[in-house]
């Protein structure tokens, strides 16, 4: 059994050593030196990368080989659902420069949809399990599509003149509305989705017999293929260029003939399928499909954001791989306060780098 007043002795040691090493390098060595503050941001990456690799091998020291890698084939799922959420974040504040706090409330609207449609499926048809939620799938992304549309043509984009806080607030209130709209089209009786696949794949990796629910591969391939087929349109079509050049400088963008409303809309309802899909996958883990069912992958896919950098799509990815793999590996020490645990961390990074691990200024052209 795992010490936990050693690992937590030794976890404050190596974030100690941490800080007093890059004091010590600042004032003797930084000080000194032309072009302190990119030389700090240097230091800053390497002690932060060095404490991440730290950290990790101190939890596998402390729980094992075996509990480390099943932990990390445990969050799969969560990783893969994360990874969607936290892309349609950083998709909408790249081109309406907001953060959507109804990005969460979107995808559960879609997630109701789905559970709708699966039991309309049910009735009607002879599908498999699997057949049915995938069509779910593709009904909860089509649906969350819409409803992003919609939201920008209707509410966003008449909210033009309104500050970046004004619109944060407008998607606030967008979440009470939504709350409140579910329970009156989808009534409140308890819906449910059921998995993919509920079978367990066993797996060996570095001589350990470990396991994965077939559902979080299904969920892990479904995310490869969406996130792929989006960066590769973001890197090679109009739309992606559009994006691109609506995230530098939207008026610059629409004097160069870039039609910044399709943009923005489509921005939007790319973020809400992301969030369907992610919604429907997410699902089962909870039972129900309640009202609340995408909360916690909002905040953390906010964290995500922080930590990588709104200001590039791969920051943030890496941000919704540690996250959910932090939380589940410092339950073992402490189950009651991983998260806040995570948090603090994310808290002391963002100290150190303002800007998030991955983030950088970008000079607006004007």
């Amino acid at each position: 059994m795992f010490n936990e007043t050693k690992f937590w002795n030794t976890f404050i040691i190596i974030i100690a050593s941490l800080v007093v090493v890059y004091a010590l390098l600042d004032i003797i060595v930084l000080r000194k030196l032309p072009k302190r503050s990119k030389n700090q941001n240097i230091l800053i990456n390497i002690l932060l990368g060095l404490g991440l690799l730290s950290i990790m091998i101190l939890l596998i020291k402390s729980l094992g080989m075996f509990l480390f890698l099943q932990t990390i084939l445990d969050k799969v799922l969560s990783i893969s659902v994360l990874a969607l959420a936290t892309t349609g974040i950083v998709l909408i504040f790249k081109t309406s420069m907001t953060t959507n706090f109804a990005q969460g409330s979107m995808a559960t609207f879609g997630a109701f949809v789905a559970a709708r449609y699966i039991i309309y499926l049910t009735s009607t048809t002879t599908l498999t399990e699997i057949q049915k939620v995938f069509l779910a799938i593709i009904a909860s992304s089509i649906v969350a599509f819409l409803l992003g549309i919609l939201i920008d043509v209707f509410i966003i984009r008449k909210a033009k003149y309104v500050t970046s806080i004004g619109k944060q607030m407008i998607t606030m209130g967008l979440v009470l509305v939504i709350s409140g709209i579910i329970p009156i089209i989808f009534g409140v009786l308890p819906l449910t989705i059921p998995r993919l696949s509920y079978e367990i794949v066993p797996l060996t990796i570095f001589g350990q017999s470990l396991t994965i629910p077939r559902h979080s591969i299904y969920a892990f391939y479904i995310t490869m293929i969406v996130l792929v087929v989006l960066f590769t349109a973001l890197r090679f079509t109009k739309w992606g260029l559009g994006v691109r050049a609506t995230a530098s400088n939207e008026t610059v963008a629409k004097m160069m003939g870039v039609n910044t409303r399709i943009i923005t809309a489509m921005s939007w309802a790319i973020a809400g399928a992301l969030g369907g899909i992610a919604s429907v996958l997410a699902a089962p883990l909870g039972g129900q499909v309640t009202t609340g069912l995408m909360v916690s992958y909002q905040v953390n896919g906010f964290m995500a954001s922080i930590l990588g950098g709104f200001s590039s799509f791969g920051g943030p990815l890496v941000g919704a791989i540690l996250i959910p793999l932090l939380q589940g590996l410092l339950s073992y020490f402490a189950f009651l306060w991983q998260n806040a645990i995570v948090y603090l961390i994310i808290l002391l990074i963002v100290l150190a780098k303002p800007l998030g691990l991955f983030g950088k200024k970008i000079a607006k052209k004007v």
